[in-house]
């Protein structure tokens, strides 16, 4: 009797389940992922492929100092440490990117924020990110399911909410010039929204986007087939008992 318990809790089992997730590693650095790029203008698009999602990145920063005013369009940059940002603010996009700084997703002066929008629901597992230099690497983001055109262009930071972006998580990770790997807590959703620690709290964050890592969300076999299975196994195991 132990072990026809044992057969028909494995049947349970495999009823349930569901099929296994499908992680997917998105490598920005150079020479990662494949990446299609529609320029480098302002509100310019990168598009990452990593079998099976597709990724768009597009960037944008405040117009007010720090956490005030509206989002405008930035440009959203590939370099050979990861993605980073080069806003309205910072001069011309060529300046930005000479500069040793200016490139990188930071809150100094304008707020940067990267927009990940998947072309399905992506758990998000980890981020990594990476400064050029030694800087603070703190971390504001939110995870949301939202409109599959979605733009931040007006939005402010107390409306995003609306747009269907959750509650805003923190990560502090202190100065360095190392990569960090940020837990992402496997919060659910087709869009991550990443900027520097937000409000600025006086030592400036500074980093680019290396990698991330998500996987599509476990699907579950529906109960009547489930059902089906079980009693299948109860059959099974019932006419082995009656010939044996």
């Amino acid at each position: 009797m132990p072990q026809i318990r044992k057969v028909i809790l494995s049947f349970v089992v495999l009823a349930l389940a569901g099929s296994p997730a499908l992680a997917s590693t998105w490598n920005f650095a150079s020479g990662g992922n494949p990446v299609t790029s529609n320029g480098s203008h302002y509100g310019n698009q990168l598009v990452f492929d990593a079998g099976p999602a597709e990724l768009r990145v597009r960037a944008w920063s405040n117009t007010g100092r720090h956490p005030t005013g509206s989002f405008e369009t930035a440009s959203i940059l590939r370099f050979s440490t990861g993605l980073g940002v080069c806003n309205r603010k910072e001069g011309s996009i060529n300046s930005c990117i000479g500069g040793s700084l200016d490139h990188q997703v930071d809150n100094v002066s304008q707020q940067d924020l990267v927009l990940f929008l998947f072309d399905s629901l992506q758990v998000m597992q980890s981020l990594t990110i990476d400064p050029w230099g030694t800087w603070d690497r703190d971390v504001s983001f939110r995870v949301g399911t939202v409109s599959p055109d979605v733009s931040l262009t007006g939005a402010t930071f107390s409306s995003l909410g609306t747009l269907g972006f959750g509650s805003q998580v923190n990560s502090l990770n202190g100065p360095g010039e190392g990569p960090v790997t940020i837990n992402l807590g496997g919060l659910t959703g087709n869009a991550l929204l990443i900027g520097a620690l937000n409000p600025y709290d006086g030592s400036p964050d500074r980093f680019k986007i290396r990698q991330l890592v998500t996987s599509t969300p476990m699907t579950v076999v529906p109960l009547p087939g489930a059902g089906w299975l079980l009693l299948s196994a109860l059959g099974f195991l019932a006419g082995n008992r009656r010939s044996a």
